[in-house]
């Protein structure tokens, strides 16, 4: 009877060893399509170029970019990729204009474009324009409000 329990605890371990092996095994494979594929999908990399320039060109403010000289970036975004945003924004108004309901005067309204492509791929390519009220000197700092944001793929 002794024999029998000791080769039953023998072949548990075996099967838990086997079972652990399986397992690391499974964890290592790839969860989705999204981890198998080694290039970033274009369209996503050129719409995700296009809000990081938005967001650059807002943080620039009360710098202005014209169409003749765009404030450019490349950045890589994957081993052979690239992606590319290019941003102009212009001065369309300021405290001129009668403030909105609970909004103090003293600002700057600029319209911001950014156009946001991947490397590789000639149809991948997205635009995101935003129109952003810019206060140059409250108590606080500089600070900016988004009035509307409008993003197109090209």
């Amino acid at each position: 009877m002794e024999g029998i329990r000791g080769s039953a605890l023998v072949l548990a371990m075996l099967l838990l060893v086997l079972i652990g092996a399986l397992g690391m095994y499974a964890v290592s494979l790839p969860v989705s399509v999204g981890e198998s594929v080694p290039q970033p999908y274009p369209s996503a990399v050129a719409r995700n170029m296009a809000r990081a320039g938005a967001h650059a060109g807002i943080a620039l403010l009360p710098a202005e970019f014209q169409d003749a000289a765009p404030y450019v970036r490349r950045l890589a975004v994957g081993t052979n990729a690239t992606g590319q945003y290019s941003v102009t924004s212009r001065k369309t108004g300021g405290s001129g204009s009668p403030p909105g309901p609970g909004e103090e005067t003293g600002f700057k309204d600029y319209t911001l474009v950014s156009e946001g492509s991947a490397s590789g791929a000639k149809g991948a390519r997205f635009r995101v324009r935003a129109e952003v009220r810019y206060w140059p000197s409250p108590p606080s700092g500089p600070r900016t409000r988004i009035r509307k944001w409008e993003e197109k793929g090209l």
